[in-house]
């Protein structure tokens, strides 16, 4: 939920346990406000009547219904006072609300209560339209309140939004900063100098990181590759007896593991920098057929059974990458099976799938994709190689699954095409 939509529902809710309170203080004070314009009609006509008994002693004609009732000489002195009541009219066959206004009076030295009577019927006509026109006044306000927002909105959220849409685009491998939108609010303002400055130091760290993975690559495999050379020639010295010609071999295998977890973690970081930008036409199909002819040696030493169907298939992407790909998942597919395993490899407009015989994987699927992640604890697996290919995927957006049953592991690649 957008905050314009998130602040109306506030504003919603407000008006909705506030509203009914609105009407109903509405309407009373409307009420009270007739009643009143009302009792003080019918106080002055009381008063006039009051002048005319006391100075005439004879009671004047009025406008309005007044009746005479006569009250015992022990009868207290009666206040005046107004109150509601209904008079039945027989010409309009209902009850009609009046005002009374009841007052004591001598009328030829005699107690009497004179009570005056005003209809009420065209002054709560009056209170409903009132009532309806106020009602339709503070919904006509809401309403309004309503569209200026959402216009206040539009406009003042304006460059938040463009900005929002720069950075969601932001791509940090490029060098060129991002262009904000200026804002004449001081809080936008005071973002964009904030986001400004964040975005110049996230460049210049990523541009550090790639910087040191390049060099760090660079100078470790130079000594490696020297330790590997010197390696070399202590195998082939006769000078060496057995127990140093294995400590030699080992020392030979940890730098050889050393530079291809090297390569390995640089090819990964280049794939997160995006770094792998050229696209070819890609025939995957011819690509598979090299991969499986170069391990032919693998699978007639494990004697494997090939079942090998591949479609016609062609994609922009990295030749490199797509290499590096398919190797991976086909190299594993021969190291973790069986002697006289199968290999099932299919390839069609929708996906590569390769299922293949062997153990189950004692990593958890959810893990397995991770680095330095392995399904055994052999030497000559680095744990990099999924993870690698998890990165490739993620760049082409391919959809990478994997499945084991039937003591067979499944793995398959959806093309976004």
């Amino acid at each position: 939920m957008n905050l314009v939509n998130r602040t109306n529902k506030y504003y919603l809710i407000f008006f909705i346990f506030l509203f009914p309170l609105m009407v109903a203080v509405d309407y009373y004070l409307i009420k009270y406000v007739v009643n009143k314009e009302v009792d003080e009609i019918l106080i002055h006509e009381s008063e006039r009547i009051t002048f005319s008994l006391n100075e005439n002693g004879e009671l004047p004609s009025s406008s309005y219904l007044l009746s005479i009732t006569p009250i015992d000489k022990d009868f207290p002195v009666l206040n005046n006072k107004s109150r509601d009541t209904l008079i039945y009219q027989a010409y309009k066959d209902k009850l009609v609300p009046h005002r009374t206004y009841d007052f004591g009076a001598k009328i030829n030295s005699k107690k009497v209560k004179i009570s005056l009577k005003h209809a009420l019927l065209e002054m709560n006509k009056l209170i409903i339209w009132l009532f309806v026109t106020t009602t339709l006044i503070i919904l006509l306000l809401v309403v309004g309140l309503f569209l200026i927002n959402q216009g206040i909105y539009k406009w003042a959220w304006k460059p938040f939004f463009e900005n929002l849409s720069k950075l969601t685009n932001y791509d940090v491998t490029k060098k060129s900063p991002v262009q904000l939108e200026n804002s004449s609010i001081a809080e936008f303002q005071e973002l964009n100098q904030i986001v400004t400055v964040l975005m110049d130091q996230v460049r210049k760290d990523f541009q550090n990181l790639k910087e040191f993975n390049e060099n760090i690559s660079h100078e470790i495999q130079t000594p490696l590759a020297i330790i590997r050379n010197k390696m070399v020639l202590l195998l082939e010295s006769q000078n060496l007896n057995k127990k140093e010609l294995q400590w030699v071999q080992t020392v030979y295998q940890e730098a050889n593991k050393l530079s291809k977890i090297g390569k390995s973690l640089t090819l990964i970081s280049r794939i997160e920098n995006q770094e792998f930008t050229r696209l070819d036409n890609v025939d995957v199909r011819a690509v598979v057929e090299n991969i499986v002819s170069n391990m032919e040696e693998m699978i007639a030493f494990k004697d494997l059974k090939m079942d090998v169907k591949l479609n016609p298939v062609t994609m922009k992407c990295d030749l490199i990458l797509i290499n590096i790909l398919l190797t991976n998942l086909i190299k594993n597919a021969i190291q973790h099976n069986h002697e006289r395993g199968s290999i099932k490899i299919l390839l069609n407009e929708k996906k590569f799938e390769i299922v293949n015989t062997g153990k189950v994987s004692k990593v958890e699927t959810a893990q397995l994709f991770n680095r330095f992640q392995r399904g055994d604890k052999t030497k000559e697996s680095l744990g990099l190689g999924l993870a690698i290919n998890k990165k490739i995927c993620e760049l082409y957006g391919f959809q990478l699954d994997y499945g084991y049953h039937d003591e067979k592991h499944k793995l398959s690649l959806g093309f976004n095409k």
